[in-house]
C-alpha cells in the first residue's frame, strides 16, 4: 500500500510540560500523504479531521497523542493556532516492506 506523496514536509510539535505549563519541542517529518476531511458533528457543527500517512523513510519522530502538526516546514518554536491536534497514532512499520508506514488521525 503506497500512498501518493502530496506534501514535502510536516512539522510536529511534541507536547511536553515544563513547570506545569505546556511546552513544545519542534520536529520535522519528510514527505507524507496529508488529507483533510471536513464533516459535521452530531450537533451539526462543522469539524475538520486529518488523515496523515507517513512512509517509513519519513519517520524521523513518531508523533503521539496531543502533539500538534501542520503541513509544510514551519520554523516557529510553538505551534500556530491552525495546527491540528493528534488524536490517534497507528504504527504499521512491522508489515511487509512495501506497506510500512505510520497513520495519524488528528482534529
Amino acid at each position: 500500500m503506497k500512498f501518493p506523496i502530496n506534501v514535502n514536509a510536516v512539522t510536529v510539535w511534541e507536547k511536553t510540560v515544563v513547570n506545569r505549563a505546556p511546552a513544545y519541542v519542534r520536529h520535522e517529518l519528510g514527505a507524507c500523504y496529508w488529507q483533510e476531511i471536513s464533516g459535521q458533528t452530531d450537533a451539526r457543527e462543522p469539524e475538520s479531521r486529518l488523515f496523515l500517512a507517513i512512509p517509513k523513510n519519513s519517520v524521523t519522530y513518531l508523533p503521539k497523542e496531543e502533539d500538534r502538526l501542520v503541513s509544510g516546514s514551519v520554523p516557529d518554536e510553538s505551534p500556530p493556532n491552525s495546527a491540528m491536534t493528534v488524536m490517534q497514532v497507528k504504527d504499521f512499520r512491522y508489515l511487509l516492506p512495501e506497506m510500512m508506514h505510520v497513520e495519524v488521525t488528528a482534529k
